[in-house]
């Protein structure tokens, strides 16, 4: 390796600047490990000098993501006016579709008009003269600001050779890309752990490029060359741990620090053990193949360790689609033991079980996203989501009763969905006010490499077309610009009409505004169960329970049948007789007073405990107490039948009071 060979690597707008970029970083490390120098500019730091933090983030968050508002900036100085088009975009795009203010659009408007400014900048920042080679990430909004500078570069320092990669750059979207784009040399497709290193050697040494797997690049007659793919990496205990000294150091120039408080990023895993077995229908992540892969724990945990103590930084995205649950096993009790005051963000899936949702907090996983996209079974099966809605619903119950907080949103306009399905949403939206809202609401987005894409006749989608916005940040024509981009927009045939989702929209803006969140509380002494309601009135309902009826409101506590309620209370009382009659009794009286959700033969309760029985055991511990009468509305519990009970439902309006 040439010691003058030296690699720059580079963030472009609109990249969080709240978190490193962790692509860059982990290559960063792998170049420096093999001896090449490599830096890594964030270089939307000179933006943010330009247009201040605030509107930065705004352009970045609060803007609608596929308005592409951050790209259309860039069209400016990559290229050049182009007064019809540009119009055309505020009107259709921005006013129409989105219906942004004027003043919003005036403001995206000002920071377009410094975009040439900014890139002018961009090549005076940085000593250029230094590098042999420049690489850009390219995911989500980057991609025109990363074109607009590689451009300017390859004009100004034509000794520059440049690469990219990232999402915006897989598959067909890489070459279409590469072959409108000239002033790119090369693309690196798929995992680059391995292939990125054998670019740059080959590079500096001067050989030959065909065996690098991932790559597109130009023979000597400018004629297209794709190798073999890239192989997904295979033991991810051997990935380098990221290096994130240059997103810190952008971070300390002038008071950038004290505005900004970061996060790290983290891998455990890639690809998506869910995936592999039953892609959901809309998801368009993994395009390279869903194989999943993680890091032992031991590896996990000695990176938290060295990321921390570097950083000092406590709070940790992990990037990972999916949560491994193996993890359940040999990682999370070992993070628990810790008692650190790091707080971790997973994706997992909604189907966990209480005891799992208590190992996460204890782990210090305070944040999920759990993939819950509806409250409709219906729904869900479209979505190939492996869930029901009783199940989505356990999980917010579980996670507000114990402290984790759950990113979830509602998603509609699945080809095959039903009137019943958006009446039976909102009908749980109505009993459950209680839980954690919504994040947000958006109607599905045809995405490439999901199986909507793939096989759309299959699922009644016709005419699938790029997203009508790309015809302004990419003015080619139809067959390039479908090649191209990774969004479109599509028709449903006769039988998959959307169903107006107005209503339901509306419910969930209603139930973000309602910052007096109601209560649905339970407080049980282990003899009395009290449950306080809020939910519908400012006049709190009190409900009491004892006994069994106790004893199966606490047996609701996760998704249960009346056979198996039957079976797990006949298994605690052997000597005593539960009849299906008299639990579906009790069920029926606790659904009239929305206590339980219903979903077919399915219960679930409601409440939220203040101490809920670590065991069923500790629930029905009253079986080893002497016979004997407790306050008013419970009877005995040793050796009852069913029939005891019913005078408990019977006097059901004497045991609810208001106050």
């Amino acid at each position: 390796m040439p010691p003058d060979f030296q690699v720059a690597l580079v963030s472009m707008p609109f990249g969080s600047v709240d978190r490193p970029a962790l692509g860059i970083s982990l290559l960063k490390q792998g170049l420096t490990e093999r001896g090449i120098t490599c830096d890594v500019h964030y270089l939307l730091s000179e933006l943010l000098d330009l247009t201040g933090l605030d509107t930065y983030r705004w352009l970045t968050d609060g803007v609608p993501y596929t308005s592409f508002a951050g790209d259309w900036c860039f069209t400016l100085p990559l290229y050049g006016r182009q007064p019809d088009l540009d119009w055309d975009y505020v009107q259709s795009i921005l006013l129409e579709t989105w219906r942004l203010s004027r003043q919003d659009v005036a403001r995206i408007i000002a920071i377009r008009e410094q975009t040439p400014a900014y890139i002018e900048q961009c090549l005076t920042t940085v000593d250029w003269n230094r590098y042999q080679l420049v690489g850009f990430t390219s995911t989500f909004t980057q991609n025109l600001a990363s074109l607009a500078l590689a451009r300017a570069l390859a004009s100004n320092y034509p000794h520059l050779q440049i690469v990219f990669g990232g999402a915006n750059w897989e598959d067909q979207m890489g070459k279409a890309l590469f072959q409108q784009f000239s002033f790119v040399d090369f693309v690196c497709q798929g995992e680059a752990d391995h292939s990125f290193p054998m670019l740059v050697d080959s590079l500096a040494q001067g050989s030959t490029l065909d065996h690098i797997p991932g790559l597109l690049y130009r023979d000597n007659t400018a004629a297209v060359v794709s190798t073999l793919p890239a192989e997904p990496v295979k033991d991810m205990d051997t990935v380098s741990i990221p290096d994130f000294s240059d997103y810190f150091a952008m971070l300390d120039k002038g008071t950038r620090r004290a505005q900004v408080t970061p996060a790290l990023l983290l891998e455990t895993s890639r690809g998506c053990w869910w995936g592999a077995s039953s892609h959901c229908t809309f998801c368009g992540l993994n395009g390279n193949g869903m194989v999943f892969r993680s890091k032992s724990a031991d590896r996990v945990l000695s990176e938290l360790a060295s990321l921390e103590s570097t950083w000092q930084v406590h709070d940790i995205s992990v990037v990972d689609n999916i949560l491994d649950m193996q993890y359940f096993r040999t990682l999370l009790p070992r993070l628990a033991e810790q008692r650190s005051p790091r707080r971790l963000f997973f994706e997992v899936k909604a189907n966990l079980s209480r005891q799992q949702v208590s190992l996460l907090r204890d782990s210090g996983i305070r944040n999920i996203q759990p993939g819950i996209e509806s409250l409709s079974t219906h729904v869900l099966s479209l979505m190939r989501k492996g869930t029901d809605a009783l199940r989505n619903v356990q999980l917010l119950k579980w996670c507000r009763e114990l402290d984790v907080s759950v990113d979830w949103n509602i998603l509609y306009g699945f080809p095959g969905e039903r009137l019943e399905d958006y009446s039976s949403i909102l009908e749980t939206f109505r009993k459950i006010g209680h839980l954690q809202p919504p994040s947000g609401h958006g109607q599905i987005r045809l995405d490439r490499f999901s199986p909507y894409h793939s096989t759309p006749a299959l699922f009644g989608i016709l005419n699938v077309r790029p997203m009508a916005v790309f015809a302004y940040l990419y003015p080619f024509d139809d067959a390039l610009l479908k090649q191209m981009v990774g969004y479109f927009d599509f028709d449903y045939d006769d039988k998959h009409t959307p169903i107006d989702a107005s209503e339901l929209l509306a419910a969930i803006d209603l139930w973000k505004r309602d910052y007096e969140r109601p209560e649905l509380r339970v407080e049980d002494d282990r003899s009395v169960l009290t449950i306080t309601d809020t939910r519908q009135s400012c006049d709190p309902r009190r409900y009491q329970l004892a006994g069994f009826d106790r004893l199966i409101y606490v047996l609701c506590d996760r998704v249960s049948s009346v056979t198996s309620i039957q079976r797990r209370l006949q298994g605690l009382f052997p000597a005593s007789h539960f009849s299906v009659e008299d639990i579906q009794h009790l069920l029926d009286w606790l659904e009239k007073h929305e206590l339980v959700l219903c979903e077919g033969k399915h219960y679930l309760a409601l409440g939220i405990y203040e101490n809920f029985p670590d065991s069923l055991a500790n629930a029905a511990e009253q079986r080893h107490r002497p016979r004997s009468r407790t306050t008013i509305g419970t009877v005995p519990v040793v050796n009852m039948t069913m029939k005891d009970t019913r005078t408990l439902v019977q006097r059901a309006d004497v045991l609810e009071t208001s106050t």
